[in-house]
């Protein structure tokens, strides 16, 4: 009998094969039906079962997909997650399976997270006798609008049987001169930080630019509140945490010698703790409204649905470095990594159950695939596409043999 190790080697061009196919065809969203259909399309003719996901959102039907592999019980379960939309982004590169969806593209990699999962199917699904548990395979729409996630929740993923673990991963292009291609980079705790949405308006009264005593200028007022929200991370922190408060959007006004009635104002935190985070929606909020009132104006904060962090269970982070080991060999799998202040609403997964997430380096500078996460010519390694695969099924293995 092979070895798991070479059972997931044996798949690398199944899933290479899926993985170029799915790039040809992104979608954006949680209503994303062909990826769906191809998704369920392999697991019938692995005989693997599936509901699809029912969850509407505004009348907008998710399709999301929940597979089940099942062992000798259901006792234990743990969930391998895969992200399946796309970016609105026009690909730039010159491949034969380019994407075929003018102005849509797998630019963040979830082609080769579906990919990865759907070969981790078949060496799971050929080894169920073996599974001391279950594995529940999430097929997650909505990452990029941080919608997918709550969806499959809200549709009841976690039950039925109740999940117990879950465990998702990330391609990623590592810095080349610090990571190997094809190394696994977790850490237990914070690995991506939370990830948060604000709305800042600040509303004065409007008057002729040379007589600004005659009204209430809202553009002195939010100028302030920008230089005053920095002050949360360099005098109210400890300087050891890591977080990022950023405002990325101000407008005002329309003409040279207008004061405008109002500013608007957007931007995004980030923070490594829940803490941290309570802390900064309760302070950006105080902060705006002060400075408005002290400068006599009016203020609204508005909170867009944001992430909570990434928090890595220990215990099953350190399950998931010896899985790795196991399979990719003693470098396969590293720690050597400071938490990144991008966000993933897998962390809604790891607010029901421990849960760890890991990132794949896919950046090989001699394939010149270390081009960032979004890029128009972003593209991955895909000789490594198989360690994914094998850290899916050994830590699945190990977790249920535990």
């Amino acid at each position: 009998m092979e070895s798991m190790k070479e059972q997931c080697k044996a798949v690398q061009p199944y899933v290479v094969e899926m993985r170029r196919k799915l790039h040809e065809f992104p979608e954006l969203g949680i209503h994303i039906p062909k990826t769906q259909d191809f998704i369920c399309a392999e697991l019938d003719k692995m005989g693997i079962p599936y509901e699809k996901n029912t969850y509407e959102k505004d009348g907008v039907l998710d399709t999301g997909i929940v597979a089940l592999i099942k062992g000798k019980n259901t006792d234990k379960v743990i969930a391998l997650r895969a992200d399946m939309d796309g970016l609105p982004v026009k690909e730039l590169n010159d491949l034969p399976y380019n994407s075929k969806t003018e102005g849509q593209m797998h630019a963040c990699g979830h082609d080769n997270h579906m990919a990865m999962l759907l070969g981790a199917a078949k060496v799971l699904n050929d080894n169920k006798d073996k599974l001391n548990g279950s594995v529940k395979l999430f097929f997650q729409t909505g990452e990029e609008i941080i919608t997918g996630a709550k969806m499959l929740i809200n549709g009841g993923c976690m039950e039925n049987p109740k999940v117990t673990a879950c465990f998702g991963m990330h391609v990623w292009p590592m810095d080349p001169a610090v990571y190997e291609p094809g190394q696994v980079i977790v850490i237990p705790g914070c690995m991506m930080a939370s990830g948060n949405r604000f709305v800042i308006r600040v509303k004065g009264v409007g008057c002729h630019g040379s007589l600004p005593q005659l009204g209430v200028d809202p553009i002195v007022a939010a100028s302030q509140i920008v230089v005053a929200l920095q002050n949360i991370a360099s005098r109210e922190l400890p300087g050891s945490e890591p977080r990022v408060l950023s405002i990325c959007q101000f407008h005002a006004g329309s003409f040279w010698n207008v004061i405008p009635n109002e500013v608007m104002m957007e931007g995004t935190i980030r923070t490594t703790s829940v803490e941290t985070r309570a802390y900064y929606l309760k302070r950006v909020e105080e902060i705006s409204k002060g400075i408005s009132a002290a400068l006599r104006c009016e203020c609204e904060v508005e909170w867009v649905d944001g992430t909570p962090p990434v928090l890595n269970d220990p215990a099953l982070t350190e399950l998931v470095v010896n899985a790795g080991k196991k399979v990719l060999g003693e470098n396969g799998i590293t720690q050597n990594f400071s938490a990144s202040m991008g966000n993933e609403d897998f962390a809604y997964f790891q607010e029901k159950v421990p849960g760890v997430f890991v990132f794949l380096n896919t950046a090989n500078a001699d394939k010149d695939t270390y081009i960032a996460l979004h890029s128009p010519v972003f593209q991955v390694d895909e000789d490594v596409l198989w360690h994914g695969t094998a850290l899916h099924v050994q830590t699945a293995m190990d977790y249920l043999s535990e």
